[in-house]
């Protein structure tokens, strides 16, 4: 769960600064509020392509930082467990962009891949726009949703395997 975001010197914001409480987070306001600045800025601390146009006026970097509560997320605990990450509960992502174009990305104040700062944020947060209602209408979609509503992530992950190592065979 998300729980602060932290946005300095981000295309024309110079600060912004959210602390979210717990459960969902719809942002809503007014055309030119900053709720695109927001959400862009939200997209490259979870490892979205950053370039030197993301840099506001002051300074040489913008600099962003999101902070999760993952005490009920296992499969991120498992992710920065298996990679020497772990912070207990708490999970610290920040992406620092220099005006040249330069980013270097940091999990848990670690430098990381911006590879790994997707790979975790895609277990961190979902995040909905106008028309991603339309992805209810995939089987694929459809199916997560009802595996992680059972939390049979375990036996999602065996029938996988199953079906990697010939065990099952797949249209049967």
């Amino acid at each position: 769960m998300l729980t602060d975001l932290n946005i300095h010197n981000y295309a024309i914001a110079d600060l912004i600064e959210l602390e979210l409480g717990s459960g969902m987070t719809a942002i809503t306001g007014e055309t030119g509020a900053g709720k695109s600045i927001t959400l862009d800025a939200l997209g490259l601390a979870l490892g979205d392509r950053a370039d030197s146009t993301s840099v506001g006026s002051n300074g040489e970097k913008a600099e962003i930082t999101a902070s999760f509560d993952i005490s009920n997320n296992t499969q991120a605990q498992r992710w920065l467990s298996e990679r020497e990450l772990d912070n207990d509960d708490d999970c610290f992502l920040r992406r620092v962009v220099k005006r040249d174009g330069k980013s270097k990305a940091y999990i848990n104040n670690r430098p990381a891949t911006v590879q790994d700062m997707r790979q975790l944020g895609e277990l961190l947060i979902n995040i909905h726009g106008q028309h991603e209602h339309q992805a209810l209408l995939k089987r694929e979609t459809q199916r997560q949703i009802i595996d992680d509503y059972a939390n049979s992530q375990t036996l999602v992950s065996r029938v996988h395997e199953a079906l990697d190592s010939g065990i099952i065979l797949k249209g049967h």
